[in-house]
């Protein structure tokens, strides 16, 4: 099975305040082989920590070595020209608009690229769609 990090599992592993840091970090280091990030997921992490309204923002420099440490171990898949259909259906299927886009499309990314599961703490975020597994880590 291959898994999908959202931004969330990603920034919680590099935030050393993170009640949520050190089981992100576990998950992790310890299935490397089996996680992947997104374009997607890597550019919204960096937009979180060096936005200026987030708690102790890092500086460009520091989250794009920090996000690039983990990134380098895990595999990156990004969109092909498939994705964009899939998401088109998920689009109209679960009858998406707004911010639901952006996740609909995180999701195309992951079926079009094999993926079957993403693991994330906003579940909601996933919840109703049939295409895709949904595992969060900090739970049970």
């Amino acid at each position: 099975m291959h898994t999908l990090l959202d931004s969330n599992i990603l920034i919680y592993s590099l935030v050393d305040d993170s009640p949520k840091r050190d089981l992100s970090q576990k998950l992790i280091n310890d299935n490397q082989s089996i996680l992947y990030v997104s374009h997607q997921v890597i550019l919204e992490s960096l937009r979180v920590l060096t936005h200026p309204k987030f708690k102790n923002p890092m500086n460009y420099e520091s989250a794009l070595k920090s996000v690039w440490a983990i990134v380098d171990a895990l595999n990156i898949i990004s969109p092909n020209p498939e994705t964009i259909f899939i998401t088109k259906e998920l689009i109209s299927k679960y009858q998406l608009g707004s911010n639901r886009i952006f996740d609909a499309y995180l999701v195309a990314t992951a079926i079009s690229n094999s993926v079957d599961i993403i693991a994330t703490d906003n579940v909601r975020h996933f919840e109703g769609y049939k295409e895709i597994k949904i595992l969060n880590p900090f739970v049970g």
